[in-house]
This record gives structure tokens, C-alpha cells and sequence, in this order.
């Protein structure tokens, strides 16, 4: 449990945030507490420093004789009177030979010892604090210790000034540093608690939300709280959300009409096979039922054919083999290909091309093939939805930078509620109104992404009893 709650992303971001405040305030305390701490005692210091050079200085007169003990012991307490403390000329054995206090002729505290034996050595050096210096409690004094020479023999010279007043004052701006630096970190790991919260929940209702979605719950939402990027990321996951509810429902309704566009062929099938299975049909009309038998079988073949052609489409497995293309030549083939079924449902189908002698060849860079699919597609459906006597008109026109073609027929057009569905899969026309019923349902939706494909567009304008255009265009090669 707890190592699952430390890989928390907001309690990994909230610590992160709080080790670094934490090392930053710790930083600030060490460095104003060294600024004052030096700031207070560097007069005293400066200070002792030079009354104890001075105390160095009678020593090489007394031993020339030029001064008694008793002036040197004199001299010692005049410097001693000058910084209000006391100084200690200290032999090798620690015993205080001559000084300015009581303690002449005595053995140094104990708790000098480490300074005493570091100034033996050649050293010099400040010591502050509370330590027990007499007999009484420990008192706050500033001790400066440095080696000296007196008779031929290495001594230390010991000064101690009472200290009492700066290190209460020192204690004081310790205390003013670090309770508003613990204050600060309190507030600021609140903060940081919050604001870690605040990014790391979102996060965690996302992950939350993305296990229901992987499970199958598409209802499920991430609430919007901000509008920063944590903000931003909530709004494009409900977005991804919305867009997979609607390919699933997609999926689930394409599956639902595959589903009805083959029981309708195969059911047909069963029924007439299991009738003439039961002699229920005379051998006489087997014939006509058998040729209704293979109707239904090209049409499964249709069905089947149009749906694994607009899957490698529509998952980029079909590959567009483009070359430039003439459009008058390929449109002039498509034509020719078409003229016969139009010509026996009683159409008049028209081609209009630009004016050759003004114009060159409109050349567009596409893939034959399915160029020819694409209007096989809507030529055959125009003439699927035009009654007999109409017209059905291929019209190829240019411009400086593409290639518009129009397939434009006078039958029985489309309302607004059909022009929304046309590109749909499965999509067909009220069979009332049309003789359409032998369609897939699935050619307006290839031609769609095979338009696409090959880097062109396609628009479709249609009213009721006046007839469908529809208008593609291409980017066009330029010589």
C-alpha cells in the first residue's frame, strides 16, 4: 500500500517540490546565520586580535630584562581592562604563568584543552559560546587563542571577553531566521500539497476514465476543472472519447447492415433451394427461379466485393498507382463503357470537353483505375435514378490549377435529409421512389475516399424531380 501510494504522481511531484524548498531554506538559515554570527562578533575580534599583538609585543622586552614581572603582570591587565576580559600567557602544561585574574598559577578549564593544543601547534583561532570558564556556570564569552614564545618556550596567549549580549543576540536573530522559515515551509508544502493535487488529479481521473473506455463504457467523462493545459488535456480526451462512442456506434450499425444486406440474398436463396428441393416449385419454372438464384449470388458478390474494397481504402492498405492522366481520354473510355446500358433504358448521354483548338489536354496526376471506378460509379447511378426520356451529361472543364468534372443528370434528385446521408455506408434511396434495390449501398462511400485519396474533392447539389450534379475536382498537371 505504501509503495503504491509513493508512485502517486502528485505525491512524487509534492515531495520533489518540498525536498527542493526544504534544501533551499536549510541553504538561507546556514548562510544569514554565518552573515550575522560574523557580522556581530568581527569588531570583537578585530579587537582581541590587535590588543593580543600588543601583548606579544612586551614579551621579548621582559626577557631582555626591560621590564619587570610585575610591570609585565601590569601590562597584561591594562590590556585586559581595555576589552573587559582577561588574557592568560599559557606554558606548554597548560598552567597559566601570568594573567590578568585569579587563575595566575592555576591549570587552564578542561573544556580549553582542544583550543589550548591546537594553538601549541602553531595556530590561531576565535571560540564563541557558553562553556564553563570558572567555577560558575557557563558563561558566554568569545575566546581568542594564539601561539607566542616567552623564555624560549612555545606558550599560548588566551583572551576571554564576556559575550554574553551577542550571543543572545545572536540566538535571537537565530530564532527570528527560523521560525519564519518553518512558517514559510509549512505554507508553502500546503501549497505545493495543493497544486500537486491539482495537476495529478485530473491525471489520475483520466487513467481513471481511460479503464472504463478500454472496458467498454463510453459514457464516461473527465470533468474540466482549468483551463491550462491539465485543462486542455481533459477536453482532448473527452473529444477522443466522443470520437470513439461514435465509431463504435459506427461499428456496431455497420455491422447491423451487413448483417440485413446478407440475410436478405441468402435467405432468398435457402427458400427457393429448399422449394425446389420439396418439388414445391414445378421443374418447369426452374429455370426462371435458378436465373433469380444467380441475381441474388452477383449481388452477394457485389456486396462483398465493394466491402473489402472500401476497407483497404479506408485502412490504407489500397495503393494509388497515379501517372499522368489525359481526362478527355479516360472519360471518352468510361463513356463508351456506359452508353449501351443508358441507350436501352431510353437516356441520352452527353460529353462536353474543352475547346481542343484553345486548350490543351486537362492532365491530372491519378490512378486510371480507380479514376474509372470513380466514374463508373456515378454515372451508373444516375442512370439507376433517371426515368426514361432524361438526359445524363459528363461536362470536363479547367482552369489555371485544376480539373472539374461534373456528372449531371435530370432524374428524380435528392431532399436535404438524403443529400446528408448519401456518403454513408449502406445508404440507399427510398425504395419507393427508385428501382435502386439491386445497389450496395456502399458506392457513394468509395467514391468519396477514392476522391480523397488521389488528393481531390467532390461536392454532390440536388431538389426533388429536378435532378443530382455532382461536381469533382482535381489538382491539375501543368506543362
Amino acid at each position: 500500500m505504501i509503495r503504491r501510494w509513493m508512485r502517486s504522481l502528485y505525491i512524487q511531484i509534492f515531495l520533489s517540490f518540498l525536498a527542493t524548498c526544504i534544501l533551499l531554506f536549510v541553504g538561507l538559515a546556514v548562510f544569514w546565520n554565518y552573515y550575522f554570527t560574523d557580522f556581530f562578533y568581527k569588531d570583537r575580534k578585530e579587537l582581541l586580535v590587535s590588543r593580543a599583538a600588543e601583548v606579544i609585543k612586551m614579551l621579548p622586552s621582559y626577557q631582555e630584562g626591560t621590564i619587570s614581572t610585575r610591570e609585565l603582570r601590569f601590562g597584561i591587565r591594562i590590556v585586559a581592562r581595555g576589552v573587559n576580559g582577561s588574557v592568560w600567557l599559557v606554558d606548554s602544561k597548560g598552567q597559566i604563568m601570568n594573567g590578568s585574574s585569579e587563575r595566575e598559577n592555576t591549570t587552564i578549564p578542561k573544556s580549553m584543552d582542544p583550543w589550548f593544543i591546537d594553538g601549541l601547534k602553531g595556530n590561531s583561532g576565535f571560540v564563541a559560546g557558553k562553556y564553563k570558564y570558572s567555577i560558575r556556570a557557563g558563561e558566554g564569552l568569545l575566546t581568542y587563542y594564539t601561539p607566542a614564545t616567552f623564555n624560549d618556550q612555545p606558550i599560548v596567549l588566551i583572551m576571554n571577553i564576556p559575550a554574553l549580549e551577542i550571543s543572545e543576540a545572536i540566538t535571537a536573530v537565530r530564532w527570528n531566521i527560523v521560525v519564519p522559515l518553518l512558517f514559510s515551509l509549512i505554507a508553502v508544502g500546503v501549497i505545493l500539497y495543493s497544486l500537486s493535487r491539482k495537476l495529478a488529479g485530473p491525471l489520475q481521473q483520466m487513467n481513471t476514465a481511460a479503464l472504463e473506455v478500454a472496458n467498454g463504457d463510453f459514457t464516461t467523462r473527465v470533468p474540466i476543472s482549468s483551463n491550462d493545459e491539465v485543462g486542455e488535456l481533459a477536453r482532448s480526451f473527452n473529444f477522443m472519447v466522443d470520437q470513439l462512442e461514435q465509431w463504435e456506434d459506427t461499428r456496431q450499425e455497420f455491422l447491423a447492415n451487413v448483417s440485413h444486406e446478407l440475410r436478405s440474398p441468402l435467405t432468398t436463396l435457402r427458400g427457393l433451394i429448399v422449394a425446389m428441393n420439396d418439388r414445391v416449385i414445378p421443374e418447369a419454372k426452374y429455370a426462371h427461379y435458378l436465373q433469380i438464384c444467380d441475381h441474388e449470388v452477383q449481388r452477394l458478390q457485389r456486396l462483398v466485393t465493394d466491402l473489402l474494397d472500401l476497407a483497404s481504402i479506408e485502412n490504407g492498405m489500397d495503393v494509388f498507382r497515379t501517372r499522368p492522366l489525359v481526362l478527355q481520354e479516360k472519360i471518352a473510355e468510361v463513356l463508351d463503357i456506359v452508353r449501351t446500358p443508358a441507350l436501352e433504358k431510353g437516356l441520352q448521354l452527353y460529353s462536353i470537353y474543352p475547346d481542343a483548338a484553345a486548350q490543351a489536354a486537362v492532365v491530372c496526376e491519378l490512378d486510371p483505375d480507380r479514376f474509372s471506378q470513380i466514374m463508373l460509379n456515378l454515372i451508373y447511378n444516375a442512370i439507376r435514378f433517371t426515368p426514361a426520356d432524361g438526359t445524363i451529361t459528363v461536362k470536363l472543364t479547367a482552369d489555371a490549377e485544376h480539373a472539374i468534372i461534373e456528372v449531371r443528370d435530370t432524374g428524380i434528385g435528392m431532399n436535404e435529409a438524403e443529400l446528408q446521408r448519401i456518403w454513408d455506408r449502406f445508404y440507399k434511396a427510398e425504395h419507393s421512389r427508385t428501382h435502386a434495390s439491386d445497389g450496395t449501398g456502399l458506392g457513394l462511400t468509395i467514391v468519396k475516399h477514392l476522391v480523397g485519396g488521389m488528393k481531390g474533392t467532390i461536392t454532390v447539389d440536388s431538389a426533388p424531380d429536378k435532378g443530382t450534379s455532382f461536381r469533382i475536382t482535381f489538382p491539375r498537371v501543368l506543362n
